[in-house]
């Protein structure tokens, strides 16, 4: 990787398994780069250029998914399996409470053969199935030269890139509730979805 910034968030992303995009207090892409916490939107710090394209640089090497806190967590290769376990799992706190027409979508997200683009009605939904790592949201480019987002399923997505899930979610939670306690300072813990 010839990007010098690019390469510091990996070895960072790497050395502690998990790590915010953006964050004002937890170590972060955006506070990596620009070395000191960024507060508001990074996207209209000086910065902001080399940001995006440090995480342009990284994107085929983590998955993005919104793990801590509700933001979007860059997750290490190395933790994929446990990753794809969690998501995968439909435990209690993924499945309880959805609604039938959210419960339809995940149907469709995951009896599908590619990512599913959703429409206006149903972009509620659909986030929720994100926030509860219910599906793997993928950036899809349209023809028009847009950006839209792809939900599939996550044994899709593992299939895709030869991942074997970890063989116990409440371990893979486990994993990633240490990653998180090490990111946090003085012992205070960061909201995770379960």
């Amino acid at each position: 990787m010839t990007d010098p910034t690019a390469t510091t968030i990996l070895d960072a992303v790497d050395r502690h398994g998990v790590l915010l995009v953006h964050d004002q207090v937890l170590v972060s892409v955006t506070s990596l780069v620009a070395g000191e916490p960024v507060k508001g939107s990074w996207w209209s710090h000086p910065m902001g250029k080399a940001i995006y394209n440090a995480l342009g640089a990284i994107e085929e090497q983590v998955v993005t998914v919104k793990l801590i806190a509700g933001k979007q967590t860059l997750v290490a290769r190395r933790l994929w399996p446990e990753l794809v376990a969690v998501g995968a799992a439909g435990d209690p706190w993924q499945l309880s409470g959805l609604d039938e027409h959210t419960q339809e979508l995940l149907a469709t997200i995951t009896s599908g053969s590619g990512p599913v683009v959703v429409d206006k009605a149903q972009r509620k939904a659909a986030e929720l199935l994100e926030r509860r790592l219910l599906v793997h949201v993928t950036d899809i480019h349209t023809g028009r030269g847009h950006h839209v987002k792809g939900y599939e399923d996550w044994a899709a997505w593992a299939a895709e890139r030869a991942v074997v899930p970890a063989a116990d979610s409440a371990l893979a939670r486990a994993t990633f509730e240490a990653a998180v306690r090490a990111l946090a300072p003085d012992g205070r813990v960061a909201r995770l979805p379960w």
